[in-house]
């Protein structure tokens, strides 16, 4: 899966998709909280990228940018990422 932000495009292994998606099986139903908290922090991430594309050049942000989308990913495949 490929994203663009601020003119990157930046490659989402699907591994790592899949990896959140069976880490996250729990979460539906179980625990409101961390879900929320999880959400936050992935929202938090991804704007702050979204404010400062030049970050992305940097590995860690980088790293943290493509985890961030994964992680999405994955509550969505779950249902759980707009209504927790």
């Amino acid at each position: 899966m490929f994203v663009e932000c601020g003119g990157i495009e930046v490659e989402i292994p699907e591994i790592l998709i899949e990896k959140y998606i069976k880490d996250f099986d729990g979460l539906p139903g179980n625990d409101r909280e961390s879900v929320l908290d999880l959400r936050d922090a992935i929202n938090s991430i991804l704007e702050y990228v979204t404010l400062e594309p030049d970050l992305l050049e940097e590995k860690e942000y980088l790293t943290d940018f493509v985890k961030a989308i994964a992680m999405r990913t994955a509550l969505e495949k779950h249902g759980i990422l707009y209504d927790a």
